[in-house]
């Protein structure tokens, strides 16, 4: 049961981080300044890689549960 509930968590993490990823980009699309740019390309692109990289560790979590991995 305790395995189960955390690639829920890692999941749910990488949701909100893309989340933020979107504001973030939404912010630059809608207004682009340079203060927004800057924000995206310091914040936004690793937001999306950490959420990219909790994406696949759930994914290898659970195919390790399910002993297909």
């Amino acid at each position: 049961m305790i395995q189960r509930r955390v690639p829920i968590r890692m999941l749910r993490v990488a949701i909100v981080l893309v989340a933020l990823f979107n504001i973030l980009a939404l912010l630059v699309m809608v207004r682009t300044t340079p203060i927004a740019f800057t924000l995206f390309m310091f914040l936004g692109q690793p937001l999306f890689l950490v959420a990219f990289l909790l994406l696949i560790g759930a994914v290898l979590a659970d195919l390790k549960a399910r002993q297909i991995l």
